[in-house]
């Protein structure tokens, strides 16, 4: 069972974010009402957001997949221009899967307080309406979500370790690596 496809559609994120923006612009911000609203909306999605993400961690522990999985976690560049040494990781998919929604959670709540700051100090309001249905759309269609709530299989994009999906880090050489056959042992030689 795959998500809908309108879920995973380009043209829908772009529809859907020039819908928000046209909205937006059509509702009264002056008014308390309207903002009280849009508030509880934006808590609500935050919350939905990481109920179906907590939800995906019972999932994957009840599946309970043990198969191992090693990979290579590339150094970091440092102030002194040398990148920091590679590392190899050797985990099993349902630690990798939590650790990846755990990534998740945080990430949900650092957005959350992001635009907390930009509501409450800045007084802008119209991010909260486009901010009211993206958490929810991106935790139903994660790598995670796709595998473990939708039934995709892990093959191909879904693989694990899942590719580094910000085009900085693309840029800076980031994204995890899958590990050669043999590669482990000549680290450990």
């Amino acid at each position: 069972m795959s998500p809908p496809t309108i879920l995973t559609s380009q043209a829908f994120n772009i529809g859907l974010m020039l819908f928000a923006m046209q909205a937006s612009k059509k509702i009264s911000w002056e008014d308390p009402e309207t903002i009280q609203l849009a508030r509880a909306a934006y808590g609500i999605a935050q919350l939905v957001a990481v109920a179906i993400t907590y939800y995906l961690i019972m999932v994957v522990k009840k599946k309970n997949d043990t198969t191992t999985l090693r990979y290579v976690v590339p150094g970091k560049p440092s102030t002194n221009g040398q990148p920091s040494e590679p590392t190899a990781v050797v985990t099993t998919h349902r630690a990798y899967d939590i650790d990846q929604l755990q990534k998740a959670i945080r990430s949900i709540f650092t957005t959350a307080v992001m635009f907390s700051v930009v509501h409450f100090y800045f007084k802008i309001n119209q991010p909260l309406l486009l901010q009211s249905i993206v958490p929810i759309k991106n935790a139903l269609i994660s790598k995670e979500a796709l595998i473990h709530l939708w039934g995709d299989a892990a093959e191909g994009p879904l693989q694990r370790p899942f590719k580094a999906e910000s085009p900085f880090s693309a840029l800076l050489g980031m994204a995890n690596a899958p590990l050669e056959d043999g590669a482990d042992k000549k680290k450990e030689q």
